[in-house]
């Protein structure tokens, strides 16, 4: 599996958007985007990736969750490539509703898709088992320090994510975060519980 970030419109404000591959390109293999970001400008980045010799650029688009500056560029998205878009809720573009647990082809992995409500109603998060690697999207797993407001759902989504065995999480804005990903994961977890405590 390869993941590519793929660059955003320079001076705006955009959440990450990643390209998905397998590690060979072969014909068989899905070529994913997770979240599109806020326009077409993805476009131009996606052009200049090797996606493989006869087959789409992008087969498939998984958004973790519909707000504008993860998914404004999904209309871009299907006018280049008719890819089929997967979210949690239904909006104008999107082609399939995602479920809680629901298994997918990435690149050449297998992803479970997570419902992690908290940050959003529709959030969902991706999961490959093999290589240990989360897309979270804008659900918050590195909180530092209390004094926050949550909701209990947002625990509970917390709590699903602690579950796992994770080595590399792609989050939807900043970098991607490699060192003590499960201690990060579980330090947020008793932050949030003593915030909760205190509501």
């Amino acid at each position: 599996m390869k993941v590519i970030k793929l660059k955003t419109r320079p001076n705006t404000y955009s959440g990450n958007t990643y390209l998905v591959l397998g590690s060979w390109n072969a014909l068989n293999d899905v070529n994913t985007v997770i979240d599109s970001g806020i326009d077409d400008f993805l476009i131009s980045q996606i052009e200049l990736v090797n996606t493989g010799v006869g087959k789409k650029k992008v087969d498939k688009v998984f958004l973790t969750h519909t707000h504008f500056d993860h998914a404004g560029g999904v209309d871009a998205l299907k006018r280049a490539y008719t890819p089929i878009v997967y979210a949690g809720t239904s909006s104008l573009g999107i082609d399939k509703l995602l479920k809680d647990n629901e298994i997918f082809i990435m690149g050449d992995k297998y992803f479970e898709a997570i419902k992690t409500p908290g940050h959003s109603s529709d959030s969902f998060c991706f999961y490959c088992k093999e290589e240990r690697v989360l897309f979270s999207g804008d659900t918050n797993l590195q909180i530092n320090s209390g004094g926050g407001v949550y909701e209990p759902e947002f625990l509970e989504s917390l709590q699903k994510l602690a579950k796992l065995k994770i080595s590399v999480i792609y989050p939807g804005h900043g970098d991607s975060i490699t060192a003590s990903t499960e201690e990060m994961i579980k330090k947020t977890i008793r932050i949030v519980k003593e915030s909760l405590k205190q509501k």
